[in-house]
């Protein structure tokens, strides 16, 4: 019995540990992972270290991941996701309304529509001219968001989405300054009307 109770554990920590190398484990939708890895949590910390990464661990926010070691020399495992010129500008604009809504709002949760979305990012396609057409790009960008753990569906409402914590750690200070710095070729980049990706916005 204690070798069968030992192997169930390897196991659950095995699929925990497989579970967060591919992805950010929230633990609001994945109590059972997200257990396992606070209960393992040095052993996950050493064994993550000796490839490289770093093990992330938020319990305010309720996520975990891991991330590249840039202090080491190795090759790179965690990929940098290359964001295309609408998804950069969501999520620049996520993470500034998760933050004025943070100085109002107290520990209550940020939930946009659809239409909250489109009228952030409205002011950056001034040559989208076509409303379905920039309706399907927004749309295509927010399932992209929810893809990453950016945005979250809100159950029971249609077209609504949570803002996640998670976005925090990825679009930091020096990121949103990288950004800026570059938002008039952004902005001209816009208005262009053009889908294809910008090598130079790098996340991850």
């Amino acid at each position: 019995m204690a070798d069968t109770m030992t192997e169930e554990k390897d196991m659950a920590y095995s699929r925990a540990l497989i579970t967060i190398l591919k992805g950010v484990v929230d633990k609001r939708t994945q109590p059972d992972i997200w257990n396992i890895i606070k209960d393992n949590q040095p052993r996950m910390e050493e064994y993550v270290a000796q490839i490289g990464l770093l093990l992330y661990v938020d319990d305010n926010a309720g996520y975990a991941y891991v991330k590249q070691n840039d202090d080491e020399n190795l090759p790179r495992l965690v990929p940098r996701h290359q964001l295309s010129y609408g998804l950069s500008i969501l999520l620049v604009q996520l993470r500034k309304s998760l933050g004025d809504f943070d100085a109002s709002n107290g520990d209550s949760i940020l939930v946009l529509s659809f239409e909250d979305i489109k009228l952030r990012l409205k002011p950056f396609y001034t040559a989208a001219t076509n409303e379905t057409k920039f309706d399907n790009e927004v749309n295509r960008h927010i399932k992209k968001a929810v893809e990453m753990g950016f945005l979250s569906e809100v159950y029971g409402q249609v077209d609504a989405y949570e803002v996640r914590e998670l976005i925090r750690s990825f679009v930091t200070a020096d990121w949103l300054q990288k950004f800026n710095e570059r938002l008039q070729d952004y902005i001209n980049y816009g208005a262009k009307d053009s889908d294809q990706s910008d090598d130079d916005v790098l996340i991850g």
